[in-house]
């Protein structure tokens, strides 16, 4: 079974889907109540949910966060499942708070010991897989019981992740588009259970180096930065850095600078502020490479947005 929402999302789809999967949704930007402002929109894009199993759902979300909302589980789930392909996401479980950012998986067990709390910000594209099992499922679907374990968070391997980012766009649908996803949620499994490599073991031992060159690109997308400078900030060679980079957040640096002007770009253009501005001002020397980059991330192009403000 496969239920797609519908493209723009407001307070009362979020409430709803909430009800559903027993969610609590919180809206910061939203000064009255989520009742009163239920036609509010938080996000736009669409969001996918798959009956992979009994027992055994997906939800798939591709989506832009126009209002920063947080989520509160109040649910059970022998194994979840939360990964990020694009973006980033603030996990918060017990007392124990990160940030999982493109690349990243995160699982835990869910239950009334075990809660989650997640916080996605405005301004940003996320897309997101979330796998749940329910007990009876885990063992059924997987042959034994997975041992119980506390939450993890791991990066996926190359291979993993562009599995998971050609499936977003996979024309299939039906039955071929859910054994898809069987296998992918089962390589997923699969890798959570494995022991770290010796790779994430490196990515681990220096990922204060790694994460504030990923908050210069993130602070200050409109500047330019080589990639020799920003692997002399981390300590690394060019060729180490993109490799451990990748590792950590799914992309190369360059792309996520991309990614940080464009999303700088998009909100200038809704600001009012006219093409050629939105690009000086996000870091593109050529209005024309701008609306070429444009176009290609968003598939529109930026008059689309100013005509829009205007």
């Amino acid at each position: 079974m496969t239920r797609a929402a519908i493209y723009r999302m407001t307070v009362a789809d979020f409430l709803d889907y909430g009800h559903r999967y027993c969610i609590e949704y919180r809206f910061p930007a939203t000064a009255c109540p989520p009742e009163r402002a239920a036609q509010m929109s938080v996000a736009q894009g669409r969001v996918e949910e798959i009956v992979l199993f009994p027992g055994v759902e997906l939800v798939l979300s591709d989506i832009d966060v126009i209002h920063p909302y947080a989520s509160h589980s109040l649910g059970s789930a022998a194994r979840l499942l939360v990964v990020v392909i694009e973006g980033r996401v603030r996990l918060g479980s017990n007392t124990e708070q990160r940030w999982l950012t493109a690349g990243q998986a995160h699982s835990l067990c869910l239950n009334d010991r075990q809660v989650l709390d997640a916080y996605q910000p405005e301004g940003q594209r996320l897309r997101t897989l979330c796998l749940s099992l329910d007990e009876t499922a885990m063992h059924q679907w997987c042959g034994e019981t997975l041992p119980a374990e506390p939450s993890s968070t791991w990066s996926l391997t190359h291979a993993l992740n562009l599995s998971l980012e050609q499936s977003f766009h996979s024309p299939l649908t039906g039955l071929p588009r859910r054994l898809l996803f069987q296998g992918l949620a089962l390589q997923l499994l699969a890798q959570g259970q494995a022991p770290p490599s010796r790779e994430s073991i490196q990515v681990t031992a220096s990922p204060s180096r790694l994460e504030s060159v990923r908050r210069l690109l993130e602070e200050a997308p409109e500047r330019e930065h080589r990639l020799e400078v920003l692997a002399a900030r981390a300590a690394m060679s060019p060729s180490t850095l993109v490799r451990r980079f990748k590792t950590a957040y799914g992309c190369s640096p360059i792309d996520y600078l991309r990614r940080m002007r464009l999303s700088l770009a998009r909100e200038l253009l809704l600001d009012g502020h006219s093409i050629q501005q939105a690009a000086h001002l996000s870091g593109y020397r050529h209005a024309s490479n701008f609306t070429t980059a444009f176009r290609r991330a968003f598939g529109v192009s930026p008059s689309t947005l100013t005509r829009h403000h205007q």
